[in-house]
Parts: C-alpha cells; sequence; structure tokens
C-alpha cells in the first residue's frame, strides 16, 4: 500500500457524536453511508463540520453493493442481532467489508455481527463486544427455543426472554 495514501474508517453514528472526525488530523479518510448520514442530519444544522469535511474530501458518503448487504443481513441473523440492528448500522458493517476498512462503533450489536464478516471494530468509549454472542429467544414456561426476533411464544403465549452462547471467533490468517 501507498505510504502517501490517506488511512480510511467506517463511521457509525456514535462515532460522529463522540467528534471522532472533527478532531482528527487531515491524514484520515471517512465514510459513511446515508442511512447514517440521516441519522446524523441534526450535526450538520448545528455545526459546519460536516460541510468541512465533506468539501474537503475526508468524508465521503458511499452506499454498500446489494451483495454486501445481504451479507451483512445474513451475519445478523446467524448471530441473533438482526432485530437490534437498523438499517444504517447494516449499510456500515457492509461498506466496511466492502471497502475493507476498520469501522468506528460503539454499538455492541454491531461489533458482535462484525466478525463473522471479518470487519474489524474499533471502540471509541467503551470496551465494544468483548465476545462472539449468538443470541436466541426461549420460553421460561414451556422451555422451547426459538428464533430471536420472536417477542412471544406461539404455544403457551408467554414472553420470551433472550439468552446467549459463546460463539467461536472466526480465525484471521493475516
Amino acid at each position: 500500500m501507498d505510504s502517501s495514501r490517506k488511512k480510511g474508517y467506517v463511521l457509525d453514528a456514535s462515532a460522529f457524536y463522540s467528534g471522532v472526525p472533527f478532531l482528527s488530523s487531515s491524514d484520515h479518510e471517512y465514510y459513511t453511508t446515508d442511512h447514517v448520514f440521516d441519522e446524523i442530519r441534526h450535526i450538520k444544522r448545528s455545526f459546519s463540520f460536516l460541510d468541512a469535511l465533506m468539501d474537503s474530501g475526508n468524508l465521503r458518503i458511499l452506499n454498500p453493493a446489494e451483495n454486501f448487504t445481504n451479507a451483512a443481513l445474513e451475519a445478523a441473523k446467524k448471530t441473533g442481532d438482526s432485530a437490534k440492528l437498523s438499517a444504517a448500522d447494516i449499510s456500515i458493517l457492509a461498506l466496511a467489508m466492502q471497502l475493507e476498512m476498520t469501522l468506528i462503533s460503539d454499538d455492541y450489536a454491531i461489533g458482535n455481527v462484525a466478525p463473522l464478516l471479518h470487519v474489524d471494530v474499533k471502540s471509541i468509549g467503551n470496551r465494544g463486544a468483548t465476545q462472539a454472542r449468538k443470541w436466541t429467544s426461549y420460553c421460561s414456561a414451556c422451555g422451547r427455543a426459538f428464533d430471536s426476533k420472536i417477542v412471544e411464544c406461539p404455544l403457551c403465549g408467554n414472553r420470551l426472554k433472550r439468552r446467549y452462547r459463546k460463539r467461536k471467533q472466526p480465525q484471521n490468517n493475516k
């Protein structure tokens, strides 16, 4: 890789709220999606920072290709996090995978899905996800397990609870 090239990151909304792109030097390029940009649009009204970042070329709005979005959705289903992830969350996971860049986010569900996509996640303030989990829903009355999207037992009508199993982290062969 050319050493004069700027280092790139894909940003979740939490990165903007914490000031990551506003505090960094101009040797970084940042990417986000239309979905995330819509979530942070109120920052744009208050400050001219986003305009300055976009005008300088340090912030680019780019949407992932459909095949990457589909892969991110499938990974979220495998971990049981699909109900917890918004369209913006899926879009940045897909974009980080497509661009092969580090994703900056403090979202635990994003941090749980990212390893399946071989996406590195950098946490801002909190520790972030420290282990991969597979979420399932279960009925405490009849003991049956269900997909994590279901909230009520179809057999007895009780509200389902969530639990997880630790998943093995995919090996990164670098």
